[in-house]
């Protein structure tokens, strides 16, 4: 793996790197970030503006919310940036799982036989994915959720810390899983849920 460019700074991701044997060349954020360790590189316009001199490092995309790593990620890719997964060392990923690039895949986690993930998506510490589930580009499974075998996870869906999605169910693009809800039934695109079953809360406007 060549090189890599945080962009935006968290120490958790940091570490992760480290687990992995990735040397981070520098950090790019809005505003220095302070006790990283690492050389900030200036605003991501600044570091796009100058990718000659970064000599093919690829870019990790710290941000946890989806909408903001799709937008990233868009600004970089126009930029030539291609981009890093962080795989930890201390998860399980089944051979026959097939990650998309940029992902992360935190530490304790359990990929199943068969699963398929889009682009830029996050698998946070200790969170399961069961068999043959797709999850969707930019999605983001918080802390210990728990995905069940042959569930649908669509483009941009946060999936909250211990949340339960039973086999089968569809998360439509952009809705959102409450920490700790067990989610029955399919989710309607935009759509926060919550509880135990999961009842829709309110609909996102999309912004």
């Amino acid at each position: 793996m060549t090189d890599v460019i945080l962009a935006g700074y968290f120490p958790e991701t940091a570490e992760l790197c480290d687990r992995c044997g990735v040397t981070v060349r520098g950090v790019a954020d809005p505003v220095k970030p302070s006790g990283s360790g690492y050389e900030y590189l200036g605003t991501d316009q600044q570091v796009v503006s100058q990718k000659d001199i970064f000599g093919g490092c690829e870019v990790f995309l710290t941000p946890d919310v989806p909408k903001i790593r799709k937008k990233l990620y868009s600004f970089y890719s126009d930029g030539g940036f291609e981009f890093a997964s962080l795989i930890s060392p201390r998860a399980n990923v089944s051979p026959s799982a097939e990650l998309g690039k940029g992902n992360m895949v935190q530490d304790s986690c359990e990929i199943s036989s068969n699963v398929k993930t889009g682009i830029c998506v996050r698998i946070n510490t200790g969170a399961v994915v069961m068999h043959d589930t797709v999850i969707g580009d930019f999605s983001t499974v918080a802390p210990r959720a728990v995905i069940l075998g042959r569930c649908t996870v669509e483009d941009e869906v946060y999936i909250g810390a211990n949340a339960t999605i039973l086999p089968e169910v569809t998360v439509h693009k952009g809705a959102v899983v409450g920490a700790g809800a067990v989610v029955t039934k399919d989710v309607p695109e935009g759509v926060i849920v919550a509880g135990v079953p999961a009842r829709p809360l309110y609909v996102r406007n999309g912004e």
